[in-house]
């Protein structure tokens, strides 16, 4: 019943994302170089609604890495739990103890995980860029599972001459909070995302291309020989 609730639920993404963009494109080296062995915990800024949809499609139907999320509106939305959603209320401490144990389980179980980690909390616009974030977040995240690894992805939607909107992702390196002081996580996240921004570059991978352009599957070229005939001399 599992398996086919998360199929069920995993269809259901893919298809609202091939209907949401153009298409959804990594950029850098791939397949990013991650820690097979290590858990990750994905550090991602959060500037668009389908924030979520885009990190799973990334990690877990791209990168084949089960993933979890932390929501804080898991009780409007408990049809994500098949595919890694775990409630995290603001006023409920119980509930989020809950979670972070159950967290740390699977961390225990399934070495390979990734925990996408939104550090902002709630959803932003883009104009407030990325950061301040209080470094105790990340402390607080160190000490509750030390044996991960944390890894800045940034996430950027631009127009990017298309009729619908483009996803962009991009990831830096790898980060242990035994060896790197806890704001470099914001510090590279940040990097990313302004480079993101201001790249002209074609994208290294394309990982979905999703909603067809008119211009890519019309041609009215049949009709050149009738607007021949009316162009004035």
């Amino acid at each position: 019943m599992n398996a086919l609730a998360a199929h069920i639920v995993e269809a259901w993404m893919r298809w609202d994302l091939r209907r949401s963009f153009q298409r959804i494109e990594w950029h850098g080296s791939w397949p990013p170089g991650l820690p097979e062995q290590r858990p990750l915990i994905a550090c991602v800024n959060h500037h668009h609604f389908y924030d979520g949809h885009l990190l799973w499609y990334l990690l877990t139907h791209t990168l084949g890495r089960p993933s979890m999320v932390w929501m804080q509106e898991w009780h409007r939305f408990p049809f994500f739990t098949p595919v890694g959603a775990m409630p995290f209320p603001a006023n409920d401490p119980q509930t989020r103890a809950a979670t972070v144990r159950r967290t740390a389980r699977r961390f225990h179980t399934t070495p390979r995980a990734v925990l996408l980690y939104f550090p902002s909390g709630a959803l932003q616009s883009p104009n407030t860029g990325v950061g301040p974030y209080p470094v105790e977040r990340f402390t607080r995240i160190h000490r509750l599972y030390p044996q991960a690894v944390f890894w800045p992805v940034a996430l950027h939607v631009t127009w990017d001459g298309a009729p619908h909107p483009v996803a962009q992702l991009q990831g830096g390196p790898c980060l242990d909070l035994d060896c790197h002081a806890p704001g470099s996580v914001e510090t590279h996240l940040r990097r990313q995302w302004h480079t993101l921004r201001e790249t002209t570059t074609a994208p290294t991978h394309l990982l979905m291309d999703g909603r067809t352009s008119p211009a890519d599957q019309w041609s009215f070229a049949w009709t050149r020989p009738l607007f021949k005939r009316l162009t004035p001399p």
